[in-house]
């Protein structure tokens, strides 16, 4: 497999699936990362993991447009042969 656009779009869209299929309240929640106002501590104190959290809560809203990615992809592989 060949370093091109297309081999690195197909490698976000895996990453982004991975990130879409966390659940908050059984995966997250044990780390700390199910809601900013619930951490504890000042947010302040901890940018990363507002940070992360924020980068989760943002990724929620790409649900529609990554399944519809999911499905180019699919019919560019069944159609081209994917390698």
């Amino acid at each position: 497999m060949g370093f091109s656009l297309w081999s690195l779009f197909k490698a976000s869209l895996l990453g982004t699936n991975a990130v879409l299929v966390l659940n908050r309240r059984r995966f997250l929640a044990k780390y700390g990362l199910e809601n900013a106002s619930n951490m504890g501590v000042d947010p302040s104190s901890r940018p990363l993991q507002v940070q992360a959290i924020g980068f989760l809560q943002a990724v929620q809203y790409l649900k529609v447009p990554v399944v519809i990615c999911n499905i180019v992809v699919i019919v560019f592989e069944l159609i081209l042969g994917g390698a």
